[in-house]
């Protein structure tokens, strides 16, 4: 697994020391790297691959190699594992007396089981949607929550200037969750892979009417592991026909 340090690193490390704050950035530091080594050893432990984790002023972020996970329960491991560990480290900082790193872990810990996509509550709402619904729908909700949560974010940067109390953070926030409700979509469609390539997880059916070409490619599209989509259409002498995923697919392809 490669580890990447972002250059940006090195302007902030001068201003920590500048500023007289370079304790700090390296509790917050130590905080968030371990809340992605919790991530990591679940990504571990359910079969997945770790490709690199990355440094930045802005965090750590984990990339995996593989995707595909087997069950809701499993992803629940993997995005609850970060913010699982910061709340154990916050409540034993909290009973030894170490309010800094008490309040770092607490407010990580907080923020990220917040269930609002990007974060790690937000990825745990949007799969079991997904799992249950379909990543159409998943990715709807999940984007208006984001744009929400941004809109009360940016409401009180804004009362804030407003009584003379700014807080950049809010502005940088509601600038981040506005960003995800935009840009949030998935670059390849897990449930769609997952439904393929494993044995579905229930026995649920969902029948989808096929009448052209732009029904096939939603009745493709919302392929899941959570239930086996199939067609239904008519052929022009009236008789009614099933199709099964494979045949939608490649109905699609040709």
């Amino acid at each position: 697994m490669r580890v990447h340090l972002s250059p940006l690193l090195i302007p902030l490390a001068a201003v920590a020391v500048w500023t007289h704050t370079a304790s700090q950035l390296t509790a917050a530091y130590m905080s968030v790297t371990v809340h992605e080594l919790a991530h990591l050893l679940a990504a571990l432990c359910i079969g997945l691959c770790p490709d690199s984790i990355t440094l930045s002023p802005f965090g750590a972020h984990l990339i995996l190699k593989n995707k595909i996970v087997r069950s809701i329960a499993d992803e629940i491991i993997l995005y609850a594992a970060g913010p699982l560990i910061n709340g154990i480290i916050a409540a034993v900082c909290a009973i030894m007396g170490f309010t800094g790193l008490y309040r770092i872990n607490a407010a990580l810990f907080i923020i990220n089981i917040l269930p609002v996509p990007p974060l790690d509550g937000g990825i745990i709402l949007k799969r079991i949607i997904a799992y249950r619904l379909g990543l159409n729908i998943s990715e709807r909700v999940c984007a208006a929550i984001s744009f929400t949560a941004g809109a009360v974010f940016f409401a009180m940067a804004l009362y804030g200037a407003y009584t003379g109390a700014i807080n950049p953070s809010m502005f940088i926030m509601a600038i981040f969750l506005f960003g995800s409700a935009v840009t949030g979509r998935e670059l390849y469609n897990v449930d769609f892979i997952s439904g393929l390539s494993a044995k579905k997880r229930s026995n649920r059916v969902k029948i989808v009417v096929i009448r052209d070409q732009r029904d096939r490619f939603a009745a493709v599209r919302g392929i899941s592991p959570a239930y086996t989509t199939i067609g239904l259409s008519r052929s022009p002498d009236g008789d009614i026909r099933l199709i099964d995923e494979p045949e939608l697919i490649f109905q699609i392809l040709n």
